[in-house]
């Protein structure tokens, strides 16, 4: 499919997110191609903690407050940045009116160099990631050609800008219709392994390293990522029920650790027999804490 200026809608979703404000606006610069870009968190990552504190005497909740001495309690989403030019006068300061005074360097998303996904250290990731959105009809196109070619030659690409005051090492890399900004480690921070070689098979053919591969076949396949959730507000919940009713907390059993073969010759025996549609055979005990064979 060749790529034509009337295109970018059918490729481009260049909304950004509902209700949020942008953490970062620049552009992206490849050479001599600029795309003015806006930055928006990935990742929601506002979730409070359902614990409270209270007053171990009275069972009071204590409570910290932002203070308006004419209004009192002000909540935070009216509460704003200003600069104090006299007793009393102030001038509201937002974060876009400083833009311009970042240097002209600072605001680029620099791509230097594109690698494909496998030549990739996970490790490198800090967890921090940003949906990069065209900022402008006028960006879209090139957005799009930019997030098309990546694409249908699986590469990522590895740059640096400045964010939130600091020069950070990123990678970027298409994601459906939006390209995806992942703030990086520095090589250098990355520790070393502090632990002791993993023991090597007997030989490539044992027996344990064909029951491994036998079980990894077996548990191949596509992922269903909408079955995996955050389970911790239910479990907390059935905590707090439990502790409401006078009694204790169900507790998963301690796994029981078996010999290493025993362990893989039970876990594909349950395997097939899960297929075949036979109940699982529960494994046999063993001593608890020996180590694994």
């Amino acid at each position: 499919m060749s790529l034509t200026q009337s295109e970018p809608d059918t490729f481009l979703n260049a909304s950004p997110p509902g209700g949020s404000r942008p953490s970062w606006s620049g552009w992206l610069q490849l050479s001599l191609v600029g795309i003015p870009l806006k930055a928006y968190p990935a990742v929601r990552t506002s979730q409070t903690s359902p614990f409270h504190q209270f007053h171990a005497d009275c069972g009071q909740r204590i409570r910290y407050a932002k203070h308006c001495p004419v209004h009192g309690a002000v909540a935070g989403p009216a509460i704003v940045r200003g600069y104090e030019y006299g007793p009393g006068r102030q001038v509201v300061v937002a974060p876009e009116d400083l833009d311009p005074l970042r240097p002209a360097q600072d605001r680029a998303l620099r791509l230097e160099r594109f690698l494909k996904p496998a030549q990739f250290d996970p490790l490198l990731f800090s967890g921090r990631a940003l949906h990069l959105v065209a900022d402008g009809p006028a960006a879209r196109f090139a957005y799009g050609v930019l997030r098309t070619a990546m694409s249908r030659r699986d590469r990522w690409a590895v740059g640096r800008m400045v964010l939130n005051g600091q020069r950070q090492l990123v990678l970027v890399r298409p994601a459906g219709t939006l390209l995806v900004l992942h703030v990086l480690h520095y090589p250098e921070r990355i520790r070393g392994g502090a632990v002791p070689p993993a023991k090597q098979p007997a030989g490539p053919d044992s027996e344990e390293l064909r029951l491994a591969g036998q079980l990894i076949d077996a548990a191949s396949g596509r992922v269903d990522w909408t079955s995996y959730r955050d389970e911790t507000a239910q479990e907390l919940r059935k905590l707090i029920d439990a502790k409401l009713q006078g009694c204790q907390a169900h507790e998963e059993p301690v796994p029981v650790v078996v010999p290493l073969l025993q362990a893989l010759q039970q876990s594909v025996a349950q395997t097939q027999g899960a297929a075949d549609g036979a109940p699982a055979k529960a494994a046999a005990p063993h001593k608890r804490g020996r180590r694994l064979a």
